[in-house]
């Protein structure tokens, strides 16, 4: 409410604006006329203003196409469930809950769309033909080809490819016997684990996103099943709404806990490279 006052306040302040540049363009006004113009525009001003405001809270961030058409699949069963609970209880009640986890899901879902962006155009900067030749091969071998999304295609492909060039060199090492350039393939040893230990971080990072996701989404389906349940029993026997809204309050906490551990999670390194430290 507070965005929706500032834009209707921003709005008026724009109509006042308006109303004193009209007033000087045409002349000597009179005071119906003045005052008609100045009310007509601030009131137009403000009501934009305000509508303006309020579409721009409720306008959706960023998303991949399927993770909105799953968002708003979850918006319209909250619409379900708040017209549920109104028949349970008989209240027209806000439910802040409700909107809450509604947020935190579009948050995660935009931030797994900047990070799913992030992997692919990453992988694909990285990737030659042979590269792609080389994923088809074991696609093929594998018996799963139609099972693969081009995103997951394009971090199989560049997955593979850090591995393959990671052992190349750690095989290098093993059969160096010239100390010129043992210094030299530690070094790209070293920058090559690092990327894919970084790679692996992200892909990590994307799957716990999505995992909080589907959790939130499993609670709202569950909570719509139950109120539709519910509604259709004896008021006498329907427990309390705090009972039932309890497991998106938990869902809401647990979404925090996962924020905080992602923003916390330490890019692990491969064992090759530790030993390699060691030495």
């Amino acid at each position: 409410m507070l965005r929706v006052g500032l834009g209707a306040l921003l709005g008026a302040a724009a109509g006042v604006f308006l109303a004193a540049a009209w007033l000087l363009v045409t002349g000597g006004p009179t005071l119906a006329s003045a005052a008609v113009t100045l009310i007509g525009l601030v009131g137009g001003g403000a009501l934009v203003g305000g509508v303006g405001a309020w579409l721009w809270k409720r306008r959706l961030p960023q998303m991949l196409p399927h993770y909105r058409e799953e968002h708003q699949r979850l918006r319209q069963m909250v619409q379900q469930i708040r017209a549920n609970l109104q028949q349970m209880t008989g209240v027209k009640a806000h439910y802040p809950e409700l909107d809450e986890i509604l947020a935190k899901d579009a948050d995660l879902r935009h931030k797994a769309t900047k990070l799913r962006l992030q992997i692919e155009q990453q992988a694909r900067r990285g990737l030659s033909w042979q590269d792609h030749l080389m994923v088809a091969l074991e696609l093929l071998r594998e018996g799963a080809w139609g099972s693969f999304h081009r995103s997951e295609w394009t971090w199989r492909a560049y997955r593979a490819k850090l591995e393959r060039e990671l052992n190349a060199l750690g095989r290098k090492l093993e059969q160096n016997r010239d100390a010129h350039i043992e210094a030299t393939l530690q070094r790209a040893y070293r920058q090559k684990a690092r990327e894919l230990a970084s790679f692996r971080n992200l892909e990590r990072t994307l799957q716990t996103l999505e995992n909080e996701s589907a959790m939130i989404a499993t609670s709202i389906e569950n909570l719509l099943m139950e109120t539709i349940r519910l509604s259709a029993a004896p008021k006498s026997v329907s427990p309390s709404t705090d009972a039932l809204l309890e497991p998106l309050r938990q869902q809401i906490r647990a979404y925090e806990q996962a924020i905080n551990e992602i923003y916390r999670m330490p890019v692990e390194e491969p064992a090759e490279e530790i030993h390699l430290r060691q030495q």
